[in-house]
């Protein structure tokens, strides 16, 4: 289950830079609207991290600093997927999807100094959510996973419940 984890991981990393290379390279792609007044393709370079942060800040550290802060998550996910039982595949799979999300923002970021962000949810012109990608939907379903699992019960047990 752990090498499943991983390859979760992987598989995640993979589809992302995927998706990344396909906004960047498609010109038609990059403000593409999907429904109307609901979703589109918008293609932004984002040089911070969630929801923007950081983006205008200049720092010759910048760089530095989230690629370490990257280098140290993947090591204590790595180190969760080593420690997790093996009875709970649920947290191992939420393990795996933070995984492939945090590889696949730090290799792009790595390379190009920035993270694409293309997918970008709104409300017809009243609300629009930050642009984000398939690596930071990976966090966020890990970390939610993760934050379910920790609070309100044991997702494996749910799960074996209802077979």
């Amino acid at each position: 289950m752990r090498l499943a984890a991983i390859s979760l991981g992987f598989i995640i990393l993979t589809l992302d830079l995927i998706t990344k290379w396909w906004v960047q390279s498609a010109s038609w792609l990059q403000n593409y609207r999907i429904i109307e007044g609901f979703f589109r393709i918008h293609y932004v370079q984002n040089e911070g991290i969630a929801f923007g942060l950081f983006h205008s800040l200049q720092s010759p550290w910048k760089p530095v600093i989230l690629s370490v802060l990257a280098i140290i998550a993947v090591i204590i996910v790595l180190y969760y997927i080593w420690r997790t039982p093996l009875d709970k595949p649920g947290l191992l799979v939420a393990l795996g999807l933070l995984l492939g999300g945090i590889l696949g923002n730090f290799i792009e970021r790595l390379f190009h100094n920035h993270v694409t962000d293309f997918i970008e949810l709104h409300w017809q012109d009243y609300f629009s959510w930050p642009t984000f990608n398939l690596a930071d939907s990976a966090i966020t379903c890990g970390v939610l996973f993760i934050l379910y699992e920790s609070f309100l019960g044991d997702i494996d047990r749910q799960v074996q419940d209802n077979d």
